[in-house]
């Protein structure tokens, strides 16, 4: 069995990349939000959502602000870079209950 296939058989071989990218992802959120590559790749993935999976789920839900969240989400995360864009945008889905009127505008800040 070669060194390589022996040390992918092992779990610290994994944590240990699993790692490494969790510290390559803090560095860049330091970076200005326009340069971070995990702002891109989170905006990519929302505007994969938007194309296919919010027409699956169109029936089940119903966006009660203006933007949707997930607009809401990219706008943030470009404006303010993905640690502090994600955050407003968990607040913006928390803080969604019935109590919200549809349609209430709230842009990000």
């Amino acid at each position: 069995m070669s060194a390589l296939r022996k040390c992918l058989k092992r779990p610290e071989t994994y944590l240990f990349f699993i790692l490494a990218l969790l510290v390559l992802a803090g560095l860049d959120s330091m970076r200005i939000p326009s340069r971070q590559v995990t702002a891109r790749a989170y905006i990519g993935a929302v505007h994969s959502y938007q194309s296919f999976g919010r027409p699956l789920l169109k029936k089940y839900i119903r966006c009660r602000y203006r933007p949707s969240c997930s607009e809401y989400s990219v706008e943030a995360v470009r404006k303010h870079g993905i640690r502090r864009g994600v955050a407003l945008s968990a607040r913006r889905i928390f803080s969604c209950t019935s109590a919200v009127q549809p349609y209430t505008a709230d842009p990000v800040p």
